[in-house]
């Protein structure tokens, strides 16, 4: 995390910076206002560490600055000592979390957990506003450009009528040359095809050594001397056949293999009733030589094979080699090169001699297979006539042309169908269709620039508006919307933010009554009021109360001034309040050096078990706050505040009382007066110490086991008929320490 600390005091910014250098954190410390505001829009940094005692101007407008351009950046105010006005002045720019000295770590830890806390309200907050809100399906802006957008619409249809109906420039001749252009490249592909293959076959035939390998019957030989070409030249298939018509070696790619993944087999006896492997090893001849062509369907697929003689070193015919390709190779083969050659997007299909098709680049489910009249019009008119029919795959209408599928000296092993995309048939005149789209692009263009100037217009002041209405829905008060002109628009931007003065004034006034009732109380008056349910007087239920007392603060306080009195209060107060709070407890009331919590009624109700579990655990944490501050002021030469803390569990009145005119929210009852007791008893101890009820001992239950109780006897309690049993709480492990200071028995603990 990058943290940027601004202070006035140079001691107190290092002391901040060891905090931060110590979590692992970068801090920076800033001595001048254009070094921060270089740093912010560099480092965008995480947390600001605020000096509220820095000019006033500079304090508001970094906030400002921070929330309008970095909202991720979070700000921690640290102040020396408490100044309502000014933690209001900057709380109203949208700070909303204040650190008073000391700074020691537990509060530093508090404040940056508050900062979190915060940080997440604010989003569900928005969330929550988010969903509130209706949404935005038809925009204002939209509804002004509609009739310009319709009026554009008109002149694009017209313009494409003109291109559809003017410009078209014999567009279907193009297209049936453009097809059988296609299909002359394919019938142009194969034969090159044929010639690879043909040659890379007289390359495996020339292998020295290959002929005493086949003769020996060595297939692991054989596959040594093949399979370095083979890795060279890429076929898929690789076959060396016997005299008798025996695969005595195949290699055949793997099918969605690596370059060199290949699979090798011997004695395949798919070659043995092939008329064009017999052709070979008969000695045949055709117009072309000796080497033939033929197609094999296969577990693994069909196989285009070019096959040719192989002889020994005596001239004696000792087999033949084979090389073969996949048709769903081939096919996608051939497309890619008429892609590179021809920028063409023609799609290719190989058919069998019945009309099926054994492979194609089409893709969807329809049947393209050929008709049976077709396949003997096609066989028997190849010389004198092209046929050329409609088709559909993936829902896409092509045009395809069908010529016979040939090999070497005119073999037919099927039909050959090209096809294009019928769509190619609406491209219209290139010089034509550029000058009317941009007449037309000119024209639209034109008349969305005016609509949007138009609708900005009106758009933009509301824009204003509803961005300002967003930032107070989430705190911000200090928004304000700029008037412009003199109609409705202006009018509205005046009335708005005459309502936002109105509200940050109310949010004032209620920041101030949650600092002086507790934000729990303030809360539930503002939904008692909200919901018609706000009734005077109380209602019984059973909480927890805690009462804490400084020992002697009378005689400590005729030692000092009235001011530095108010400075140790308020330094007091704000270690132990946060504790209470974040325990989900509730301040009462303060009453100069004593403090009343409730626990179980604000903010939520709980259990008698769970009030007293976490009365117990925020008094702990209170212990542990005081020791802490005690050390420093014992650094300082200050007196030490030893506190005794009272905790009991019974049942209380709590709610608002008095009248319409003026309201307290009040917790009466026998419980509270017993909590006085006990912590009146904790003087006997001599220590900050904290004492809990035998009615609090029984309501904390199996949860006791978390906590070192120690009895101290049975104790008379004024009220009370019968003597109580009190109990003193520490933490596990915990040594206790006791000494007779004001009055009573001398009380040894049991670890003593």
């Amino acid at each position: 995390m990058l943290t940027l600390i601004i202070q006035t005091d140079a001691e107190r910014a290092k002391g901040l910076a060891r905090y931060f250098d110590d979590r692992g954190d970068q801090a920076f410390i800033v001595s001048s206002a254009s070094e921060f505001f270089q740093l912010l829009d560099r480092a965008n940094p995480d947390l600001v560490v605020l000096d509220l005692h820095c000019p006033e101007a500079f304090v508001n407008k970094s906030i400002e600055v921070i929330t309008r351009k970095y909202p991720r950046t979070q700000v921690l105010i640290t102040a020396q000592h408490f100044d309502v006005d000014r933690e209001l002045s900057v709380k109203k720019s949208g700070a909303g979390v204040f650190l008073r000295a000391p700074f020691t770590e537990a509060r530093l830890e508090r404040a940056i957990a508050q900062l979190a806390n915060i940080s997440s309200q604010t989003r569900l907050a928005s969330k929550k506003l988010q969903a509130a809100l209706p949404k935005i399906r038809v925009p204002v802006q939209f509804k002004i450009i509609l009739p310009y957008l319709v009026l554009a619409i008109i002149l694009a249809a017209g313009a494409g009528y003109l291109i559809t109906q003017v410009a078209l420039d014999a567009i279907e001749d193009r297209f049936t040359n453009n097809l059988i252009e296609a299909g002359r490249l394919a019938t142009a592909w194969m034969v090159e095809d044929e010639n690879r293959n043909l040659e890379f076959l007289r390359l495996i035939s020339h292998i020295d050594g290959l002929s005493a390998a086949i003769q020996n019957e060595n297939p692991d030989t054989i596959r040594e001397l093949i399979y370095g070409v083979a890795l060279n030249n890429g076929p898929e298939a690789i076959e060396i056949v016997n005299p008798q018509g025996v695969a005595a070696f195949s290699m055949r790619h793997i099918v969605g293999g690596q370059r060199e993944d290949y699979e090798f087999s011997t004695q395949d006896t798919i070659f043995v009733d092939q008329e064009f492997v017999h052709r070979i090893l008969r000695g045949e001849l055709d117009s072309m030589g000796d080497k033939f062509a033929g197609l094999i369907s296969m577990p693994n697929g069909d196989f285009l094979y070019f096959a040719g003689p192989l002889y020994s070193s005596e001239n004696q015919l000792i087999g033949t080699v084979h090389i073969g390709q996949r048709l769903n190779s081939l096919v996608y083969d051939m497309r890619e090169s008429l892609l590179g050659d021809n920028t063409t997007f023609a799609h290719i299909t190989f058919y069998d001699p019945t009309g099926g098709a054994k492979a194609s680049t089409l893709i969807g489910e329809n049947d393209i297979s050929l008709p049976n009249e077709m396949v003997g019009s096609i066989l028997t008119n190849q010389l004198s006539e092209s046929h050329m029919r409609t088709i559909t795959a993936a829902e896409i209408g092509y045009r395809e042309i069908l010529g016979v599928w040939e090999v070497r000296d005119g073999i037919d092993l099927g039909i050959l169908g090209v096809s294009l995309a019928e769509s190619f048939l609406v491209q219209p005149s290139l010089t034509t269709q550029i000058q009317i789209m941009i007449f037309a692009s000119m024209a639209v263009l034109l008349i969305i620039v005016i609509g949007i100037y138009v609708a900005r217009l009106i758009t933009n002041p509301l824009a204003s508006v509803v961005s300002a209405a967003a930032n107070i829905s989430q705190g911000k008060w200090d928004v304000r919307v700029e008037p412009k002109g003199s109609d409705e628009l202006g009018y509205l931007a005046h009335a708005f933010n005459s309502m936002t003065s109105h509200l940050r004034e109310g949010e004032i006034y209620r920041d101030l009554l949650g600092r002086t009732i507790t934000p729990q109380v303030r809360d539930q008056l503002r939904r008692g009021i909200s919901t018609g349910n706000l009734k005077l007087g109380g209602q019984d239920t059973v909480a927890t109360i805690i009462i804490t007392d400084i020992r002697g603060f009378t005689k400590i306080s005729d030692t000092a001034d009235p001011t530095t009195i108010l400075s140790w209060l308020d330094n007091y107060y704000g270690e132990l309040a946060p504790i209470i709070n974040s325990n989900n407890g509730f301040i009462h009331e303060f009453a100069g050096d004593s403090l009343k919590a409730v626990f179980g009624v604000l903010p939520v109700n709980l259990s008698p078990q769970k009030s007293a579990y976490q009365a117990c655990i925020a008094a702990l944490d209170m212990l542990d706050a005081i020791e802490a501050m005690n050390d420093r002021r014992t650094e300082n030469g200050e007196p030490p505040l030893i506190t005794g803390i009272g905790i009991n569990t019974g049942m209380v009145a709590a709610g608002v009382m008095g009248s319409m005119e003026r309201l307290h929210y009040a917790i009466i009852g026998d419980t509270v007066n017993v909590t006085h007791r006990l912590e009146s008893l904790t003087k006997i101890l001599g220590v900050t110490s904290a004492l809990i009820s035998q009615d609090t001992y029984i309501a904390l239950g199996d949860l006791r086991e978390e906590f070192q109780i120690i009895s101290l006897g049975y104790h008379s309690i004024k009220g009370k008929p019968e003597p109580m049993e009190v109990f003193r709480i520490l933490r596990p492990g915990a040594k206790a320490v006791a000494r007779q200071i004001i009055r009573g028995p001398f009380i040894m603990d049991a670890d003593e």
